[in-house]
């Protein structure tokens, strides 16, 4: 089957975040990066011509964007880290050998399970569709990628297909 698709990678679609991932049984320090943004949205050409509006879908991802920087990430459904609310809004962020305690304020509590880029590209993913279908819905799009960038060339990347309900 034949699809077209818009690629959108501005400068805009960035954001500067701490986080800190889970693996081998063991967790990182607390670090930071200058996450970069790129998306994919393919489907079928509307009547005018286009699969979706560039700028709309820009505006959308770059707002999504701007929830994501500046903080800590952390992740909320993760087996290895627990989050306990301690007096005077700060956080106790617990892993192996590992303890954070943070202002409540600078966390950015994320429903995923490790703050790697795919998981980053999973939540951002979600966030794009909840925002896509409340500003103008799913149109003609059939799948949509994000590729989240951590590092120079290194990019975390998740790929959904779209379901149109009703």
């Amino acid at each position: 089957m034949s699809r077209f698709a818009v690629r959108v990678h501005p400068g805009e679609l960035h954001f500067n975040a701490a986080h800190f991932i889970t693996f081998n049984q063991c967790c990182e320090n607390i670090h930071g990066h200058n996450f970069h943004l790129k998306l994919e949205a393919q489907g079928n050409n509307t009547l005018d011509g286009f699969v979706i509006d560039f700028v709309q879908l820009n505006r959308l991802a770059a707002e999504i964007c701007s929830e994501l920087h500046d903080g800590v990430l952390i992740p909320t459904q993760s087996k290895e880290v627990t989050l306990t609310e301690r007096d005077n809004d700060m956080l106790e962020i617990r892993s192996y050998d590992k303890c954070f305690i943070l202002s409540r304020s600078s966390c950015i509590l994320l429903p995923i399970a490790n703050t790697t880029a795919e998981m980053l590209a999973y939540h951002i993913s979600n966030r794009l569709i909840e925002s896509l279908q409340a500003h103008q819905g799913l149109g003609n799009l059939k799948t949509l990628e994000i590729a989240v960038e951590e590092a120079d060339q290194q990019w975390g990347i998740y790929q959904c297909e779209l379901s149109h309900d009703g």
